[in-house]
């Protein structure tokens, strides 16, 4: 507990606010879209982080700061073109400049990460890890004393809607999976965020985040030896407790009959109406000439769709139509930085973070952001390993050579 505190609330200088602003993350105040209390803290630490001239980025890291940034720009000069070609016409929707502002207010927290990493290096990996696993911890607990929100037979904790909380559990745990393979975190710190962030995910029951849970933990077994003793005991356990949680217990008869609840509601939507229309697709079939430069977002007034008046329920699609080719392209040359040279099991940790994007909007949700930073942090901690390794290795290299040439005899021996 005293190292949790030290890399926490007890770390040093601007560490100490990193952990504050991911503990107070899922507590929302105000309605979905509004800034919310860690959003207002973060943007004066920024600030006050960049006027201190502590910000600084190279290498990698800065290669997908600057990936990002530039997706960035060309959203805004998107959505400055759709504001003025709107002008003096009905626009249901948020102005252009929100948008921009989203994206880069997400692009600046995402440097910030990136900066801190490079300043404090490996603290910086356990001050994330613990306070995701605290955050987690602090809603469940608090849960239980103050009333929390939710959709139906949706729970939500403490964000404005059950999708947030889905989304937010996969989030926390890709981070905690990622970061405890360069840092000596204790197997069952690991295992108690499988619980944590499954507690969370069955509450907002979302089938998305389950079955992302499902495949984070198989993608872990297989990274660490499925064969292993410890992990086919884990797998026992784990499995075990699973089932008994959700047969035998009061909380998993109530997620049984949730389920149910959720899947009756789905079956009300009319069959005519297919997936592809109810999460907005429909906009990229019946108005591909978007694709080219894209639609960009806001004035939702303008589309033949089944969705009206309202964003595509779609990360993927929202890209793909409101951005067109160039956003598409610029977006995926970003993920390609984030991701490149590392080891399979690292990209498989981020697909469920892209998969559920495909049919949940979430690009404002600055933890999905602060996931995919892992990735490249990830990238420079194993080339400094790599680095510590060569340099061993030859200074071994070299102290047996070193023994050998002053080995009695040896010269003689090698003249006679």
């Amino acid at each position: 507990m005293l190292d949790i505190f030290k890399h926490t609330l007890g770390a040093k200088g601007w560490l100490r606010a990193w952990a504050i602003y991911l503990m107070a993350f899922p507590f929302y105040f105000f309605p979905a879209g509004s800034a919310q209390p860690s959003d207002i803290f973060i943007v004066v630490i920024i600030g006050l982080y960049v006027l201190a001239r502590k910000f600084s980025l190279s290498g990698s890291l800065m290669e997908s700061f600057s990936r990002f940034m530039r997706f960035c720009v060309y959203i805004t000069i998107i959505n400055l073109g759709v504001f003025i070609s709107l002008l003096g016409e009905a626009n249901k929707g948020l102005p252009w400049f929100v948008f921009s502002a989203f994206y880069f207010y997400n692009l600046f927290v995402m440097g910030f990460a990136l900066s801190l990493y490079r300043q404090y290096g490996k603290r910086f990996l356990y001050t994330t890890v613990y306070s995701c696993l605290i955050a987690a911890a602090l809603q469940i607990t608090l849960s239980f004393f103050l009333e929390t929100g939710g959709e139906g037979v949706r729970g939500a904790l403490f964000f404005t809607n059950p999708n947030q909380l889905g989304y937010y559990s996969l989030c926390g745990l890709a981070i905690v999976l990622v970061l405890e393979t360069m840092i000596k975190l204790p197997k069952l710190m690991v295992y108690l965020g499988f619980f944590l962030f499954s507690y969370l995910a069955l509450i907002s029951v979302s089938k998305a985040a389950m079955g992302a849970m499902v495949i984070l933990f198989g993608v872990y077994l297989l990274a660490n030896g499925i064969l292993s003793t410890r992990n086919i005991f884990a797998l026992i356990v784990v499995g075990g407790l699973g089932v008994f949680g959700l047969t035998k217990t009061e909380f998993g008869a109530n997620f049984q009959r949730n389920l149910e609840a959720r899947n009756l509601n789905e079956a009300d939507r009319p069959e005519e109406i297919t997936e592809w229309q109810y999460r907005g697709y429909d906009r990229i079939s019946n108005h591909p000439e978007y694709m080219v430069f894209g639609a960009g977002e806001g004035g939702y007034n303008r589309f033949d769709t089944f969705i009206e008046g309202h964003e595509m329920h779609s990360s993927f699609g929202t890209i793909v139509f409101c951005y067109g080719i160039p956003g598409t392209v610029l977006f995926i040359m970003f993920i390609f930085s984030l991701l490149k040279k590392l080891p399979w099991y690292y990209v498989v940790y981020s697909l469920p973070l892209f998969a559920y994007g495909v049919t949940h909007m979430g690009l404002r949700f600055t933890i999905f952001w602060i996931a995919l930073m892992m990735f490249p942090i990830i990238r420079v901690e194993r080339s400094k390993l790599k680095f510590v390794k060569m340099y061993l290795m030859k200074k071994r290299e070299k102290e047996r050579v070193e023994a050998l040439l002053n080995k009695p005899g040896l010269l003689n021996h090698n003249i006679s």
